[in-house]
């Protein structure tokens, strides 16, 4: 008789835990990327907004005059 599948077949035990240990790993890093994206986004909507907040608040003055003043912008 040859010998038993326990003593031919190597315990590849390690080798999986070892492979979900990296890829514990690079899920970990890639949700620290995805959070840093996300508040990259973040910053660039929170500064549009806030250039999108003074681009109106311009208008707004500019028709404010414009009607203080009359249309022709003489008082």
């Amino acid at each position: 008789m040859g010998p038993s599948w326990g003593t031919v077949m190597r315990d590849i035990r390690d080798d999986l835990q070892e492979r979900a240990s990296l890829i514990e790993q690079e899920i970990a890093a890639a949700g620290i990327d995805f959070e840093k994206a996300v508040e990259q986004l973040q910053c660039k909507l929170r500064a549009e907004l806030a250039a999108l907040g003074v681009a109106m608040l311009a208008e707004h003055y500019k028709s404010f005059l414009i009607d203080s003043l009359g249309g022709d912008g003489r008082p």
